[in-house]
């Protein structure tokens, strides 16, 4: 569960920017959107609005880049650089500062963490791992480049061997993958398991999340995801039934020869499985069984549905932190606001996922669905550097009021500028 985040010089994040999932005591609308756990008090679901350009998508490729550290380096070779460092380009000089990255979250133990690392080109500057054994935070390692790694007490273990084999392109925590360490089991795991970004958006990336999700429905190793994928369906009116997987032959004669065999099996094992849709079928108005379609059958809207469903029902049933790039792509407003309600229920949402989306759909910009404090926005400033708020830090803003209105009217901030005297075109 994520409790805040924060990022410095990292594409046009310049200063240090804070992103929090902490709900604000002064805040009591939609009690139901807060999770507590403990003495913690959580929102489920974040939304991020902003005019193209803003800085959306680069607060979301933080969580991905700190994640991609914490899962990748561990196996950098010696002279790889950290392809993570993308320092802010418009002030000279940042770009020998590091990315820095902080972030605070309840892994699977339930046990609070603070993660911090910062970075340059080539080598960690720092790596800090501290977490809440009782109500004080104790640190468990701490690294400073060019000295030794400092140990906390409840660190046990082999630590010293993963410390002579550590490259300063590698993060001590992902190191963990391969050696293990019983107290940093937890921690690596939330970045491993616990969360997930969606940052793509082409049709591609679609039909690698389905037929990842095709897989495990015929292997049935996601207990229940065959049955809520077919509730999701068939409930968001898409006319589908339900969702079968079938097995193709493939022919291997048609893979290229130099493939090994091996190889071959594999690619086949992949992809043989394909998913059909099954429709009812008429004669007239009279209902007589059912047709089956190809998945290229179907509507964009209903392939982006699989796609986003699986990732949901999967955040769902692990209770991870799912963040996702333009949710709403593709699908109808109605069914946006459904997907992201089944978050806000404690009966669909039992294990406390959460979900955090940037969208441009201003009809979810509704004081009956969120508050204030769950309504983000990046604006970018006149050097080029973007910067995030909640509605919440905005005075004046009552929890009535109507945000989609505000947001147009320029009230709320982080809307496009656009002086249409200035398109003098020429042709």
């Amino acid at each position: 569960m994520l409790l805040e985040f924060k990022v410095r010089n990292f594409r046009s994040i310049k200063d240090w920017q804070n992103f929090s999932m902490l709900a604000e005591s002064k805040i009591k609308e939609h009690e139901n959107n807060v999770i507590t756990l403990d003495n913690y008090h959580v929102l489920s679901t974040s939304l991020i609005y902003g005019r193209n350009a803003s800085g959306k998508s680069n607060l979301l490729n933080a969580f991905k880049a700190l994640q991609y550290l914490v899962f990748e380096s561990g196996d950098f070779k010696l002279d790889k650089k950290i392809p993570a460092f993308e320092p802010f380009k418009l002030d000279s000089r940042y770009s020998k500062d590091p990315t820095e990255f902080y972030i605070d979250f309840i892994a699977d133990d339930n046990i609070r963490y603070i993660y911090e690392i910062g970075f340059n080109n080539t080598e960690i500057e720092y790596e800090i791992l501290k977490f809440y054994p009782k109500t004080q935070p104790a640190t468990l390692f701490e690294r400073i480049k060019n000295k030794p790694i400092k140990y906390g007490e409840y660190l046990t273990g082999r630590k010293k061997d993963i410390e002579e084999k550590l490259y300063n392109n590698q993060l001590f925590l992902s190191k963990v993958g391969v050696e293990k360490l019983e107290a940093l089991t937890s921690p690596y795991k939330f970045f491993s398991r616990g969360l997930f970004v969606s940052n793509f958006h082409d049709s591609k990336y679609d039909e690698l999340l389905i037929q990842i999700y095709t897989n495990r429905i015929a292997n049935d190793n996601l207990p229940f995801f065959k049955e809520n994928m077919n509730i999701l369906m068939k409930e968001a009116d898409t006319g589908i039934e339900r969702i079968e997987v079938t097995e193709e032959d493939i022919d291997v004669d048609l893979l290229p020869k130099e493939m090994s065999d091996e190889k071959k099996e594999e690619l086949v094992e992949k992809y043989k499985r394909k998913i059909r849709t099954i429709h009812k079928f008429f004669d007239g108005d009279k209902e007589v069984g059912t047709v089956d379609f190809k998945l290229d059958e179907e509507s964009t809207g209903t392939i982006k549905l699989l796609a986003m469903g699986g990732l949901i029902l999967e955040a769902l049933a692990d209770g991870q932190v799912l963040i996702i790039d333009e949710l709403d792509k593709s699908l109808h407003p109605k069914l946006t606001k459904v997907l992201i309600e089944i978050f806000h229920s404690k009966k669909t949402n039992p294990k406390n996922a959460q979900l955090i989306f940037a969208t441009h759909d201003i009809s979810l910009l509704n004081n009956e669905l969120f508050r204030r404090d769950q309504v983000w926005f990046a604006e970018k400033e006149y050097e080029g550097c973007s910067h995030y708020y909640s509605i919440s830090d905005i005075p004046g803003v009552r929890a009535n009021a109507p945000f989609e209105k505000y947001y147009m009217s320029g009230r709320l901030g982080a809307t496009p500028v656009i002086n249409k005297n200035e398109l003098n075109f020429q042709f």
